[in-house]
């Protein structure tokens, strides 16, 4: 799975067969739109929920401490970085588990997860160890917060995905029911792992989680799998945002995620006490047959939607939005959105607050990838290359740096203060079809100056492990 470095961000992109652009002059700003989510929710009464109006923390800023969809595993702190090992190992017992690792910036040492000088690792006891049964691969999250490590134990998140099936009698909906989410605490050097929350297994925790100073919020749902003509659609209802106060091990309904408008909100980041979210609005429901058609038709007279959700009384408030863009990329942080239309030739910024638009840069490789530091950086096919765009005054740096061996795009995998780490290198061959077979991968930190600058200066990380997730 390749990676990109996406701190306090989700950098998204959606390609079609019939990708077209749009100048920065064609992008449209909406009108001044705002739902209530109690008066507009289109749920039935048995599923309404009430908005947390007066939270002890309303004016803690909120923070997005991990996100699946940003592709990403590692959760970084300015001292280091945490993530899974990719490697599924079979222990002295005969289980299987995978490990959790840690780069060490001062020493440019990569470690297991244990303080055990005499331990091999391949035991329950030793506190790197996860078990692929407790801990399910590639959908594990790991998050730091209040000075602690978080690890959360999930299945995967299959909403709105399809699948041939055997067709079942009468294609009725079945309810899906899996192992409960559980959050785990510990300390920095993964001491003292406990169980300290678990959600009812009758719902599904989506791949994020956001936190202000004395809480976590995550979004919940309720998941069905809808079978039609051999097909089955996995669907959601009952979505709604919750607030988890754990030292009290309660959740507070948050407001329902259906806001009666047909587009179904994804959160992308955060800003002050609103989440930052983006959308499809096809201007009608679409059904999960029509969404997994190859038809891209619907896509014609789609807008893509930006909003924020002020997470105190539950309001919608539109800030943005782009007619048929087919092929896009964009980017958050606190303060701006940053869109782009693949070939448009430019970048714009959108503030978050007022939803004013401003064309950020030209630039012709205007692909947003992710973000590092206060600046974006777009991917150059023609060489593997990468552009870095500061998002304060639009200067454009170009990095020559590429993986050594493959000469492919270098995988950024988290920022550590004012250091990258990367994945600069790699130890392998060459098939006679192209492709290349890793066997080892190298690490490297940088700092942020000279990866911006194209400065060959990487400090190696001495590995431990394999890769990771």
């Amino acid at each position: 799975m390749k990676k990109q470095i996406a701190p306090i961000l989700l950098v998204g992109t959606l390609f079609s067969l019939c990708a077209c652009g749009k100048s920065a002059s064609e992008f449209k700003r909406p009108q001044d739109v705002s739902f209530n989510n109690n008066a507009n929710a289109v749920v039935v009464e048995e599923d309404k929920v009430e908005v947390k109006t007066e939270p002890e923390t309303a004016n803690d800023s909120l923070s997005l401490l991990c996100m699946l969809q940003s592709a990403e595993s590692a959760c970084a702190t300015d001292s280091g970085c945490y993530y899974l090992s990719d490697d599924v190992e079979r222990l002295s017992d005969g289980r299987y588990a995978v490990h959790l690792m840690y780069v060490d910036a001062a020493t440019q040492q990569e470690i297991y997860l244990c303080s055990n000088a005499a331990c091999t690792h391949d035991t329950v006891d030793c506190t790197s160890v996860l078990l692929t049964e407790d801990f399910p691969i590639y959908s594990t999250l790991l998050f730091v917060w209040n000075d602690n490590l978080y690890i959360i134990s999930k299945a995967q998140d299959y909403d709105g995905s399809s699948a041939a099936i055997d067709y079942l009698a009468g294609g009725s909906n079945s309810a899906i029911e899996s192992a409960p989410t559980i959050i785990y605490r510990a300390n920095p050097d993964g001491t003292e792992r406990n169980q300290v929350y678990a959600f009812d297994s009758t719902v599904t925790v989506e791949d994020f989680v956001v936190g202000d100073a004395d809480g976590l919020y995550f979004i919940t749902k309720k998941l069905t799998t809808q079978q039609s003509n051999g097909n089955g659609y996995q669907t959601s209802s009952e979505r709604k945002l919750i607030y988890l106060d754990l030292s009290a091990k309660t959740e507070t309904p948050v407001c329902s995620m259906d806001f009666g408008d047909n587009i179904t909100w994804d959160v992308i980041g955060c800003s002050n006490r609103m989440l930052v979210l983006c959308g499809v609005d096809f201007g009608r429901y679409v059904s999960p047959e029509e969404m997994h058609d190859d038809d891209t038709k619907i896509y014609d007279d789609s807008y893509d939607v930006f909003a924020t959700l002020n997470v105190d009384d539950g309001s919608l408030h539109e800030i943005y939005r782009v007619y048929a863009p087919k092929s896009r990329s964009y980017a958050v942080d606190s303060d701006k959105l940053y869109f782009s239309v693949d070939g448009s030739g430019s970048i714009v910024n959108v503030d978050l607050h007022t939803g004013e638009e401003a064309v950020l840069c030209t630039i012709a490789e205007n692909l947003i990838s992710g973000m590092i530091g206060d600046k974006l950086y777009c991917y150059d096919s023609s060489d593997c290359t990468y552009f870095f765009v500061d998002v304060n005054t639009g200067e454009i740096s170009h990095s020559g740096l590429v993986n050594k061996t493959t000469g492919w795009g270098l995988h950024f995998i988290a920022e550590i203060g004012g250091q990258v780490l990367v994945n600069y290198d790699s130890d392998g061959s060459f098939s006679s079809d192209g492709s290349f077979h890793s066997v080892r991968e190298h690490y490297g930190l940088i700092a942020k100056e000279d990866l911006y600058a194209g400065i060959d200066n990487f400090i190696p990380v001495i590995r431990t492990g394999g890769g990771m997730q």
